[in-house]
């Protein structure tokens, strides 16, 4: 080690880290491959990132830590890992709140039933010998085979032209020919029992992989994972504006995806007991911000107002250009953004749950950091963008945690105030997760906690006032085995923020196409937030329009089920490009009254 370099070891995971210049706690454990909570981006204002130094000195406590410890959001020995520089060798503890926790990743939708039209196929060569008579190349005496299919000359022609001469004569003038299309992709010399494909849709939180088989559409396997990006960025603004800071950060952001998808490509070629050199097509979906950062466009001017994309059409790029594992020569097709930040995942949604099919009146909405919205009314469908925040996700929620053990995920509140949770793997409470904390604010309504004004009342026998005259309602006491979990105030009105910006995005759409809540024939919530909400407590705080129960409907992750369909078939994808240019986009800041709606839309 160079006498100018230092060590930070990480404990309890036991990694250790050299650094050759001063560098925060949480720049390190990116580095190290840790995924520690950075809610706001590294920005010191979420308290969700606390270490602890139990070796060496670091950098003075600063103002951010101060006010965290003065709220009790950090205790005596705890520091913000965003905050805390070291210059000489350190060890860190990392308590397991601020840990990204293996969460309830949401991966299955419902997929439609649909004829199998996959622009990959299969064709047999059967091919004659040159002679000095015929000298024919060997890519004409392929093309000669059949006279519909032809060969792109792109920057990876040369490894496939290089890979043909033993492949063709090997097999006796005998070979197949997969195909995109009427283009080769690859030709080989034996027959493939399969070809695979892979759909992923790309969110904020979460990337959902599926790999099936092209043939006969069957899913074969799939898994969920954390998107890695969360270590710079709980929301896509915060990701932006990391972005925004140069290329290298840019780049960065577009790395850690590839590195991701690769990896779980891997594990599912692994768990099937394939190859991901049999993947010959793929198709990727995701928020307007996650399009950027997958294909490594600039996102700068996605971040201001008019925020306006860099390309809004589909592509299909060798995937090879992207850096993916798959066949050789197999293409990548990603169906372009809408407008705003309603991207192909919201597309892939309304294709996956047979919007533009009918002209009855749906209210659709995929619920995430960024909600997506919409609605609609005889032959027009209107959708929107809202940025709903990470707070049903747990993010600036004092005891808030993603879905994952430990995590209360339902609250009952008896008349006396006493609350009766449910618990995520049935063990003690860590914190609490979204469905939780709206059944919390649900519960606490219907019992006179929360006043109408959705402030807790003072006057209520169970309501408590901490040290810095902040209210706050226990669900979970402390015990020797236990520690408190409590909503406070603060926690309260972001909740409060997050469900006014659906509810206003809900309620502008019905305004703009003059509906009222009882034409609303089916209400439909996707994403993993929307799979375990309570429709009931939903309504009652005001998040959703008073319907009849039996109208809403949860689909699970139908920005995936979208995906496969669009990996699957020729004719989805046509139908998906009418779908886009039927769509139309209203832009909520600018709509009139906004405010007005807005304000509404936090009321109970």
């Amino acid at each position: 080690m160079k006498e100018s370099s230092f060590s930070i070891e990480f404990q309890p995971i036991g990694i250790r880290l050299v650094c050759s210049e001063p560098t925060t706690i949480l720049d390190a454990a990116r580095q190290a491959g840790i995924a520690l909570r950075s809610d706001c981006g590294g920005k010191g204002s979420c308290g969700k990132c606390a270490i602890q130094i139990i070796e060496g000195s670091s950098s003075s406590l600063t103002r951010n830590e101060t006010i965290f410890l003065k709220g009790g959001m950090l205790q005596q020995n705890e520091r913000l890992a965003c905050e805390t520089i070291v210059h000489e060798n350190v060890k860190v503890f990392i308590p397991p709140t601020s840990f990204h926790n293996s969460q309830i990743l949401q991966t299955e939708g419902t997929l439609q039933k649909i004829e199998i039209h996959s622009p990959i196929h299969i064709e047999f060569l059967q091919m004659s010998p040159p002679t000095l008579a015929a000298p024919r190349s060997d890519l004409q005496n392929i093309l000669s085979a059949h006279d519909h299919l032809r060969f792109e000359n792109d920057e990876k022609a040369l490894d496939l032209l290089k890979s043909i001469p033993t492949t063709i004569r090997e097999g006796g003038w005998k070979a197949y020919a997969i195909c995109n299309h009427d283009q080769i992709i690859n030709v080989v010399q034996n027959k493939p029992k399969r070809t695979l494909g892979v759909a992923v849709d790309i969110g904020s939180t979460k990337i959902a992989c599926y790999l099936l088989d092209l043939s006969s559409g069957n899913t074969l396997a799939v898994k969920g994972i954390p998107n890695p990006q969360i270590a710079y960025g709980e929301d896509i603004m915060a990701r932006l504006s990391y972005a925004m800071q140069g290329p290298e950060q840019e780049a960065q952001l577009h790395a850690i995806i590839i590195d991701a998808i690769n990896q779980t490509i891997e594990n599912l070629s692994k768990s099937t007991s394939s190859q991901s050199n049999e993947i010959a097509d793929f198709c990727f979906v995701g928020n307007t911000a996650m399009h950027h950062f997958f294909l490594n466009l600039p996102s700068k001017y996605l971040a201001t107002s008019p925020f306006t994309p860099v390309v809004n059409t589909e592509m299909n790029i060798p995937s090879e250009r992207l850096g993916l594992h798959g066949m050789t020569g197999s293409k990548a097709y990603i169906p372009g953004p809408i407008a705003g930040f309603v991207g192909s995942d919201h597309l892939a949604f309304l294709l996956a749950t047979g919007f533009g099919e009918n002209d009855c009146v749906r209210l659709g909405i995929d619920i995430g950091t960024n909600t997506e919205i919409a609605l609609q009314k005889g032959g027009r469908i209107v959708s929107c963008s809202t940025a709903s925040g990470p707070a049903f996700e747990g993010a600036h929620i004092r005891f808030g945690m993603r879905a994952s053990p430990g995590a209360i995920e339902h609250v009952q509140i008896n008349r006396e105030g006493i609350a009766k949770c449910a618990v995520i793997g049935d063990g003690e409470a860590v914190g609490i997760c979204g469905s939780g904390i709206l059944d919390a604010i649900s519960e606490m309504k219907n019992a006179k906690i929360l006043n109408q004004r959705g402030r807790l009342d003072l006057d209520h026998p169970r309501v408590q006032v901490d040290e810095n005259k902040m209210r706050f309602f226990s669900l979970v006491s402390a015990t020797d085995h236990q520690r408190e979990i409590s909503i406070s105030q603060k926690d309260i009105d972001q909740v409060l923020l997050a469900k006014g910006a659906i509810r206003s995005g809900i309620a502008i759409l019905m305004d703009y196409l003059q509906i009222k809540a009882g034409d609303i024939d089916e209400i439909i919530i996707a994403g993993a937030f929307g799979s375990y909400l309570n429709p009931y407590h939903a309504i009652q705080i005001g998040m959703l329009p008073d319907v009849d129960l039996s109208r809403i409907k949860a689909v699970g992750n139908a920005a995936g089920a979208g995906a496969r369909l669009m990996l699957l078939s020729d004719k989805i994808r046509l139908k998906a490009r009418e779908l886009s240019n039927h769509i139309e986009h209203l832009e909520l800041n600018t709509y009139p009254d906004f405010d007005m709606f807005f304000a509404n839309g936090i009321r109970f």
